[in-house]
């Protein structure tokens, strides 16, 4: 829902993508990636508690007070001081949190690996891996206000249109996210793909506003958002849910997760700081955090859409 502009790891992913290509009919194909959820090796132990761990950890995050964007300002009320103040207290670990309000300004500093971790929506993180030597696995998920570990991606379109179906999209202006959004590209052009589904149109935009926007100026037939945006007051401000019908969504993906590069963090540094976040959560949740804190990493592979040439 953030502004974003180009970002250069969506650059990479391309790259790494055409040189994964095959020759045949100049088709361009991508593998799953790997599972992402953290699975220490079988008797691994967590570090003692007797050093202090120091971790530099970025966050951009949706419900977070300090880099939400102004449409969801409304919502957004979680606060890290008290989480950094208990996991230092309590576990000797020393989280230093570094605030990122516009994407692709993380982007570039995920890219330059200036930080042992993020605390993001995984797709940000996870599309500049290809390529690289960069290890991220996420450690732990962390829930909306409202408890839910989920987003998905939703298809709409106005109340008053005569599509009904995924199929109806056939030969439509279809306005979608752009590549830094897993909800609100990669997943519904893959489902769109697979049903044989061809738009006539597809506009991208950066925000989930400026998608319903397109829709409501009759731009375009169609729009993809991510699931919370018809309920938060980006879209609330100017138009009613009411306004709008869902017509498809994606599967399930984790709205946000912590996440470690395994390439710079050791499996027992990961594991304590596991143990640690899950060991604050629940009703021993700093206020802060918002409802009950983090839970276990749910399993996720992306699977990116690629364009066919």
């Amino acid at each position: 829902m953030k502004r974003s502009s180009t970002i250069k790891g969506i650059l990479v992913f391309v790259a790494v993508c055409v040189c994964f290509a095959g020759c045949n009919n100049n088709k361009v194909t991508v593998g799953k990636f790997d599972e992402t959820a953290f699975e220490p090796a079988t008797g691994t132990i967590a570090s003692a508690s007797d050093s202090t761990l120091t971790l530099r950890i970025a966050v951009s995050e949706t419900y977070c007070k300090q880099t939400a964007c102004s449409c969801i300002h409304d919502l957004a009320a979680r606060e890290y001081e008290g989480l950094q103040d208990t996991l230092k207290s309590k576990y000797n670990i020393d989280l230093q949190i570094s605030y990122f309000i516009e994407e692709y300004v993380l982007n570039d500093s995920l890219v330059a690996r200036k930080f042992d971790g993020v605390i993001c929506k995984p797709w940000l993180a996870y599309m500049i891996t290809p390529g690289t030597d960069i290890k991220y696995k996420r450690i732990a998920d962390l829930p909306d206000p409202s408890g839910k570990q989920w987003l998905t991606g939703a298809i709409i379109v106005k109340t008053d249109s005569p599509l009904k179906t995924l199929k109806d999209i056939e030969g439509k202006i279809l306005v979608a996210g752009q590549q830094d959004s897993y909800e609100k590209y990669h997943s519904p052009l893959a489902i769109l793909k697979a049903e044989g589904v061809v738009p006539k149109e597809i506009i991208n935009k950066a925000s989930c506003t400026e998608c319903i926007n397109t829709l409501s100026d009759n731009l375009a037939e169609v729009a993809i958002i991510s699931d919370y945006a018809l309920t938060a007051s980006c879209a609330v401000d100017f138009a009613k849910p009411d306004d709008f019908r869902v017509i498809g969504q994606t599967e399930e993906i984790p709205l946000c997760s912590v996440i470690l590069d395994m390439s710079k963090v050791s499996e027992a540094d990961a594991l304590r700081l596991q143990n640690a976040l899950i060991a604050v959560s629940g009703e021993n949740a700093p206020k802060g955090l918002l409802n009950k804190g983090f839970v276990l990493p749910a399993k996720w592979a992306p699977i990116p859409f690629v364009k066919e040439n």
